[in-house]
């Protein structure tokens, strides 16, 4: 079972396993803020319900820049091909430098994008004026937290699209 997890500001945070919502309840650092009704948390002398939503007492400290990965520019190019628009599986999908390394291109947020096999295959070491197409948008370092957009699974509970905006909601449920 998951949990989600809010700060103090109600905010969230991330989704957690059931024991480590457990642990944050009992050690008095998180109180519950909604419960799963069907499912009983027991030890030899007490019972509780599985939270939730969980919200812990302190601010969480979000990092001021977002780790540049292949899960992350896969977030912000929105599981999209640079190249022809077209989105695709995970499984699908490559990284593409934009200036090629062979090229002096670096590996960075600036200079690599969202790829499909088929235009990472026809661009090759290619320049983008040597390609014929143009990127969707231009690569740019994201601005946003990818923690969320990582753990929300569709079958989550509806009570956690609560205390994330809708605009994330909709790209969830996409």
């Amino acid at each position: 079972m998951r949990v989600l997890l809010l700060d103090n500001t109600f905010l969230p945070v991330r989704v957690i396993n059931w024991q480590k919502a457990m642990i944050l309840f009992l050690t008095g650092k998180a109180e519950v803020v909604e419960e799963y009704d069907s499912v009983d948390i027991r030890s030899t002398t007490t019972s509780f319900k599985l939270p939730k939503v969980l919200r812990l007492f302190t601010r969480f400290r979000y990092q001021k820049h977002v780790k540049f990965s292949r899960d992350n520019v896969f977030i912000r190019d929105n599981y999209s091909c640079q190249y022809c628009g077209q989105a695709f599986m995970r499984q699908l999908l490559t990284l593409d430098h934009v200036i090629p390394r062979s090229k002096g291109g670096g590996t960075n947020w600036q200079n690599v994008v969202t790829c499909c096999q088929k235009c990472n295959n026809k661009k090759g070491s290619k320049l983008p004026e040597e390609f014929h197409l143009k990127l969707k948008k231009s690569p740019v370092a994201p601005n946003w937290s990818p923690a969320i957009y990582l753990r929300f699974k569709k079958e989550d509970p509806d009570e956690w699209f609560n205390y994330i905006s809708h605009k994330l909601r909709e790209k969830l449920l996409a």
